[in-house]
């Protein structure tokens, strides 16, 4: 039996056709009001044929006002058919509704807020979504067809998500179609069915399912180029038939497709602002897209749109969103804790979340492993304090330190002042080092913690810092400056001065919290004390900056000679020495690599090389350059002895540091000899018998607490 196709009705009879179910369903005073339902319904449902499509809208409009319980005679109206349109197609009725606005604002916000980074697909998303409201495209194509390249991990797939969300009413809209799975001719059947199996779901039962979709096209590049061809007919007239000889349209689709072509960029160096340019060029992958595919292929995407990696402040941004997520889970925001992260511990989840080939892929990972994970042990076990808390987090070594404090209780024991000797250093440094060693809480420490940030506050925000920052910027803009040995020092001062801002903030947030709950006559010591500590390394690190000062450092503690003697007792002063210099890193939030570090059960010889980053670590350990002396008071049979350990500290280079761990000792060992002196003068003097004694010569103090120097605390007496 023959097969005889039906034309689709003329607008006239469908009309006409209309007007005739409308007189007896509802009674309907708009003027030219089927004439726009016939408008709406060619642009939305253009995969039904007239009169169907005009008719479905009509009755389902009718019936569900009726199921609602309207008057049946003013069931019909064109809002309602708008409103049935919305309902079906989950798109927002400020699209569908030409009386009323699109905020395109709100959209770019809304994209924005799941995407970080990437303005120029947003802003193509937001282009097309406005020519949706405005009806301008072409009917018979689909909604749009985009193609998104670009390094892995820099949001394609995220965006396409968010647009489907914001579109179509949710993210489960999107239709994502991995095709590297489609590497041969059977991979067809995923798009178009089979015959011999009906029950399995293709791309074209999808659409036909759902019209209103995003569809995205995951490694399209990894398909066969058969596939490929089979899509140019989805994207020249938006359908396609299956192998049961059904046709789908893809006219209400939105089709975006993802590849990784020309963006292998390579992961050393990966930190920093290092991402900016280096190894990534826009044009090598724009030139990798031509090479694979046909230029018939290429002109009939709407737009090409290069993802760029991730620079530091998007990874920055991406990381904060992640951890009010995290933070907002059901077993935390119960919770009456309130979170202040150290700068330290944003750049360890930084440096653990993000590389340049992966983008933010490996964030959550990383934020699971090093934060929730331990927390987690921690709440199952029930070891933490009950009632509101404060959770400080900062890094500890190659894990997060999460310290939680009670507002409500003034701790019970407060470390005694050390005997200080003014250094020259101005009274307000002085006074911060006081706090952070012995806090009170008193109105008189916070006043001393408000003024000395107002006056970090007004250094960082300077015409005169300002003017530096936009230096260096200018210094990238400059040709050749990736392959410019200088690049290095550039983005290293960059990222220094990104993260002396990014401090700020946070010494700012926990004043404002410190100021609230001293209104309450609250002020928790140790909350003082961290901030005091934060507002001391900031000062320090932003005169480095300014004074154009080294950053980070590298530290060799080691004994030239072992005194033969006393060998045991030799060598263990040196590793009490190393260990100090470990607790001062912990202590601070700085991140130490130990590069090297002998056995402490040989007797021969004792040595130690770390690198030390963070808020002023050259500036601070640099004074320790010279001897160490241990001493022990000689009586009648036995002579005072003196046992020396060498400390050298030396600027770090602005290069990363090599893979190889041997390499990077071996760069040390250079720098390290750079700053060595034939003869060394002595910097500290420890005595443990009869009476503990310290005497520090560089800087000009004496304390009985030994305990307080070799716990780290050198630098703040």
């Amino acid at each position: 039996m023959a097969i005889r196709t039906v034309d689709p009705a003329s607008r006239e009879a469908t009309l006409d056709i209309a007007a005739q179910w409308l007189a007896n369903a509802s009674e309907v005073s708009e003027t030219g009001f089927l004439a726009q339902v016939w408008d709406l319904a060619q642009q939305y449902l253009a995969d039904r044929a007239a009169p169907g499509n005009v008719m479905h809208l009509l009755r389902a409009t009718h019936l569900r006002a009726v199921s609602r319980g309207e008057n049946e005679s003013e069931a019909v109206s064109l809002d309602s058919v708008i409103e049935t349109l919305a309902q079906q197609s989950g798109m927002p009725l400020e699209i569908l509704d030409q009386k009323r606005e699109l905020d395109l604002d709100d959209l770019r916000r809304s994209l924005a807020a799941q995407v970080i980074g990437q303005d120029e697909a947003i802003d193509c998303l937001v282009d097309r979504v406005a020519m949706i409201k405005a009806a301008v495209l072409d009917p018979v194509r689909p909604l749009g067809i985009f193609l998104f390249a670009g390094p892995t991990g820099t949001g394609k797939t995220e965006i396409a998500k968010s647009l489907a969300a914001w579109l179509f009413g949710s993210a489960d809209r999107m239709i994502r179609i991995d095709m590297s799975e489609l590497q041969d001719v059977q991979g067809l059947d995923r798009l178009i069915g089979n015959v011999e199996n009906p029950r399995s779901e293709s791309l074209a039962d999808q659409i036909r399912k759902q019209p209103f979709s995003v569809v995205l096209l995951d490694e399209f590049e990894k398909a066969h180029p058969n596939t490929w061809d089979l899509f140019l007919q989805i994207f020249d007239d938006a359908r396609i038939t299956d192998r049961r000889g059904q046709t789908t349209y893809f006219r209400n689709a939105i089709i975006i497709l993802t590849v990784n072509l020309g963006a292998t960029i390579p992961t050393r160096g990966a930190m920093g602002f290092a991402t900016r340019g280096g190894g990534f060029d826009e044009h090598d992958v724009l030139a990798a897209i031509e090479r694979v595919f046909r230029r018939e292929f290429i002109n009939r995407l709407d737009r090409v749109v290069v993802f760029r990696p991730l620079d530091r402040e998007v990874m920055r941004q991406i990381l904060h969103r992640e951890l009010e997520k995290a933070f907002d889970r059901r077993g935390l925001k119960g919770r009456p804790w309130a979170v202040e992260w150290d700068e330290s511990a944003i750049g360890f989840l930084l440096e653990k979340g993000f590389t340049p080939d992966l983008g933010a892929r490996p964030l959550r990972r990383a934020i699971e492993q090093h934060l929730l994970a331990p927390l987690a042990d921690t709440i199952v076990r029930h070891r933490f304090p009950e009632g509101d808390q404060f959770l400080f987090i900062s890094r500890r070594g190659n894990s997060l330190r999460v310290e939680f404090v009670d507002p409500d209780l003034e701790e019970k024991e407060a470390i005694a002042r050390a005997v200080a000797v003014d250094d020259g250093d101005s009274e307000a440094a002085e006074g911060l080092r006081t706090i952070v060693l012995q806090p009170t809480g008193d109105r008189a420490e916070l006043a001393i913690l408000s003024r000395t940030l107002d006056e970090i506050s007004d250094t960082i925000r300077s015409d005169g810092w300002l003017s530096r920052k936009q230096y260096l910027f200018a210094e990238m803009e400059k040709p050749d400056f990736w392959k410019s040995p200088a690049r290095h020092s550039v983005l290293g001062r960059l990222e220094t001065v990104d993260r002396i801002e990014k401090g700020l903030e946070r010494a700012e947030s926990l004043r404002r919290r410190l100021e609230g709950m001293a209104s309450r006559q609250q002020s928790p010591t140790r909350l003082v004390a961290i901030l005091a500590q934060s507002l001391y390394l900031l000062s320090v690190a932003s005169r480095d900056l300014e004074e154009g000062n080294p950053q980070d450092a590298f530290l060799v503690v080691e004994v030239k000679t072992v005194v033969s003697s006393d060998a045991d007792e030799h060598v263990q002063f040196a590793h009490h020495m190393a260990d100090m210099y470990e607790a001062w890193a912990d202590k601070r939030n700085m991140r130490l690599a130990c590069l090297q570090r002998t056995s402490s059960r040989d007797v021969n010889k004792m040595r130690a090389i770390y690198s030390v980053s963070g808020y002023g670590a050259y500036s601070i350990l640099s004074p320790e350059t010279g001897l160490h002396v241990l001493e022990t008071a000689g009586d009648a049979s036995n002579a005072q002895k003196r046992l020396p350990v060498r400390v050298t500290v030396a600027p770090q280079p602005d290069e990363p540091l090599p893979p190889d761990p041997d390499d990077s000792v071996r760069l040390a060992e250079q720098a390290v000899e750079n700053e060595d002196e034939p003869n060394p003068k002595v910097v500290r003097r420890y005595r443990e018998a009869p009476s503990p004694l310290v005497r520090d010569n560089n800087r000009g103090w004496r304390t009985g607490r030994i305990d307080l120097v070799l716990g780290g605390d050198f630098d703040l007496l």
